[in-house]
């Protein structure tokens, strides 16, 4: 089977209308048997919304998901404590409608092939060491808030919008946790892991740490903690034997498809309101970049 492979299409209204015409000319062009998308599919109040136009514009096939940090950005008076409440609210019941797997609940098997995955969240694994901003050192109180040291309107949202942000740790360990159990479950059937946030320094994108002068950083070094969850791919290597790739999103920057710790890896690199996506072709699990614009 052929799957189009993409992810962070943000169906918001702002940026809705363009996004479903691109992916609606990949379609059209490319004729996928199926979609997975690495998530930030829309936010919770637009849940229905989004997977109603995602099977619209792929009527027959399956549509297979992750979902990201956007997709948690939950009002407060909506009442919901964790992300499990939020899926429950809000992602659960379009979902079961729409017929699309959400695989931050369970597996998804196709012919002899198991989807596993998630969102993942961050555990400050790839932050950036001894940043200093004006003379102040970052410290973990400044990352566990979401704000640098310094003057800057620029910060970390997931705080103020995400259920149970405020316990950083316990989200990432959660997170590697329910994937973990998940792709125990999948037992000796090869897997394709589907997170949001990367699992692996490669995947995210941009410059290693040692480009970057820590005492004199540009703001975004700051903002590097948030991009991945390094435990996630600790325990991937543990189970890399029966894993035949892995896609993800989140940061916005493209990266690979290339092999690393025995199976092939790809950020998506989709920013907003410009999509990008692959094809996956299960019969040999290769990944190819789709370069084609709407006719």
């Amino acid at each position: 089977m052929k799957l189009l492979v993409t992810s962070d299409l943000h169906l918001v209204r702002f940026w809705r209308p363009p996004v479903l015409k691109l992916l609606g000319g990949w379609i059209r062009e490319l004729r996928p048997d199926g979609l997975l998308i690495a998530g930030d599919i829309a936010v919770p109040a637009e849940a229905d919304t989004a997977l109603r136009e995602l099977r619209q514009a792929l009527p027959d096939g399956p549509i297979i998901t992750a979902l990201g940090n956007h997709d948690f950005w939950a009002n407060p008076a909506s009442g919901c404590s964790s992300l499990e409440q939020v899926i429950q609210r809000f992602w659960w019941k379009p979902a079961d409608q729409y017929e699309v797997a959400l695989l931050d609940v369970a597996n998804f098997h196709l012919d002899e092939l198991v989807f596993v995955g998630g969102y993942g969240h961050y555990d400050l694994g790839f932050a950036c060491p001894d940043l200093c901003y004006n003379g102040r050192w970052v410290n973990q109180q400044h990352y566990l808030t979401g704000r640098p040291p310094t003057e800057t309107a620029l910060r970390w949202r997931d705080f103020d919008w995400m259920p149970g942000a405020n316990d950083l740790p316990g989200l990432a360990t959660a997170q590697v946790d329910s994937v973990q159990t998940r792709l125990v479950e999948a037992r000796t059937t090869p897997v394709m892991v589907a997170l949001h946030t990367p699992p692996f320094s490669a995947l995210l994108g941009i410059p290693d740490t040692w480009e970057i002068d820590p005492e004199n950083p540009p703001i975004r070094a700051f903002f590097r903690a948030y991009l991945g969850n390094r435990s996630m791919g600790e325990m991937l290597e543990v189970h890399s034997t029966r894993i035949c790739g892995l896609v993800c999103g989140h940061t916005h920057r493209p990266a690979g498809p290339f092999r690393l710790n025995g199976f092939m890896g790809v950020n998506v690199g989709s920013d907003y309101g410009t999509p990008r996506a692959l094809i996956l072709d299960t019969r040999d699990m290769s990944l190819t970049r789709v370069e084609l614009a709407v006719r």
